[in-house]
């Protein structure tokens, strides 16, 4: 017999190792799909930056006030008082569709009104707890104006409430026999900020703070109303009533119709102060979806990496391999 020498065993060669590198498919795909959830996310950090800015805006109004001399803010809040008294009955017009002659020498006279604090261009700040919204209160209407805050509309009084001084147990001052009312407006709608998005949620009753030139005041809502915009009548004064008038687009997006909240002065409780303390940040309902869309597809994404990641390691893992075998014969 004839000894043969041993075959090979082929079948159960170890096959050459595979780098450990991601399909070039895969890395596109995983590319595009963080590119998505950027574009995703974008308008709730885009909105969620501007609503910081706007509000720390507003409480830097109330920061420069404590700065100035009270003579000098006095001072404004009786100018300001006298540029009511003066004012007469005028029709403001609409916000959006009408437009201020800003080169007009009596609306340069009006900007320099409230404008003590040099290091801002606010006139106020306006709070309303209810929907968590602290802005500042800028001169005038334009675009430039809305895009930033809320704007006085010109025309009306200014936010200073009646002339007179708080009596005892903090009584506010009658209003004159024609009355004070000063008309605020806000965007609804705009796709990086939320400004006053929330405002249809108010109802009657819920409270409304203004501070300008060092006073603090405080508003009830007593009246809301849906109207179009050539029905300005509501930004008329009323008789012996101290009034502000917020504004703004409504149904959200279409904006053909404006909402009227209509408030009136009240004595300013002592809880009414922490109002200005600030009023967090408001997250709306589209908001959360995007975020809970940006969570799944987060989810869905780790998950198949994971799971291909195994797979790649279980068919590269080591495989044992048998030795070859002696034939006798």
């Amino acid at each position: 017999m004839t000894d043969q020498p041993p075959t090979p065993n082929t079948a159960d060669a170890t096959p050459p190792r595979q780098d450990k590198k991601l399909n070039t498919n895969a890395i596109i795909a995983v590319v595009l799909i963080l590119a998505g959830l950027g574009v995703l996310l974008y308008p709730v950090l885009a909105t969620q930056w501007n609503n910081y800015q706007q509000s720390r805006a507003a409480e830097a109004y109330s920061q420069l006030e404590k700065g100035v001399p009270p003579e000098v803010l006095n001072k404004a809040w009786e100018e300001a008082q006298q540029y009511n008294a003066n004012l007469g009955d005028i029709d403001p017009g609409d916000a959006w569709t009408s437009s201020d002659d800003e080169s007009s020498s009596a609306y340069q006279r009006y900007l320099n009104y409230l404008s003590a604090l040099n290091e801002t261009e606010a006139m106020g700040r306006i709070v309303l707890p209810s929907i968590k919204s602290d802005l500042p209160i800028f001169h005038g209407t334009s675009d430039r104006v809305l895009a930033r805050g809320v704007g006085h509309l010109y025309g009306t009084d200014l936010p200073v409430g009646a002339p007179g001084e708080l009596g005892e147990d903090g009584v506010i001052p009658p209003a004159p026999p024609e009355g004070r009312l000063s008309a605020l407006s806000a965007h609804t709608g705009l796709q990086n900020a939320t400004l006053w998005d929330n405002l249809i949620q108010i109802k009657k009753g819920d409270p409304v703070y203004v501070a300008a030139a060092g006073e603090k005041l405080k508003y009830e809502v007593r009246n809301i109303e849906v109207v179009t915009p050539d029905k300005t009548s509501l930004l008329r004064r009323t008789s012996n009533k101290d009034q502000v008038t917020l504004i703004t687009c409504t149904p959200y997006g279409i904006n053909t119709h404006r909402l009227i909240i209509t408030a009136e002065r009240v004595p300013m409780d002592p809880q009414g102060e922490s109002a200005f303390d600030g009023q967090g940040t408001t997250w709306q309902w589209w908001m959360w979806a995007i975020l809970a869309a940006a969570a799944i597809i987060v989810l869905l994404l780790i998950r198949w990496w994971w799971k291909n990641f195994r797979k790649q390691e279980g068919e590269e893992g080591p495989t044992t391999s048998g030795a070859g075998g002696t034939t006798e014969s």
